[in-house]
């Protein structure tokens, strides 16, 4: 069986796109910040494990409960040079920080689809409970 010129040029040609296919892919990412970003989805209430191992409420951890989102559509984020901006692919749910004040305002919309707009960082704490947080930014 012989091989002809366009046989052996395929794969080159194809490991020569794949560079160009994964960097448009993330310039479509999200930033971190202090970028501000908008992010659509389902605001619900959920409980974690706190301390002191953060593994099991049962066996004596505290309970950390918070506002999430469920995302419409799963987002990426970019990462940079610093360690705690961890880039992450097919991100559907977020964890809200928010202020006092905010999470009164935000409690009557509970269940419901909301636009929240803030600046994203990566966890880096025991107490950050999805791989993507949104500190939440409101008027």
């Amino acid at each position: 069986m012989t091989i002809t010129w366009r046989q052996r040029l395929a794969p080159l040609l194809l490991c020569g796109l794949l560079p160009c296919y994964a960097s448009a892919s993330a310039a479509d990412c999200l930033p971190y910040e202090p970028a501000a970003v908008s992010l659509s989805g389902l605001l619900h209430r959920a409980t974690f494990p706190g301390r002191p191992n953060f593994e099991n409420i049962a066996a004596g951890d505290e309970p950390e409960t918070g506002f999430y989102l469920t995302l419409k559509q799963p987002i990426c984020t970019r990462g940079d040079h610093d360690p705690n901006s961890t880039p992450h692919d097919a991100v559907r749910e977020v964890q809200l920080v928010l202020t006092e004040q905010q999470y009164a305002a935000l409690r009557p919309q509970l269940g419901q689809t909301v636009q929240l707009k803030g600046q994203l960082f990566s966890s880096f704490s025991g107490h950050h409970h999805t791989d993507v947080l949104l500190r939440v930014a409101m008027p």
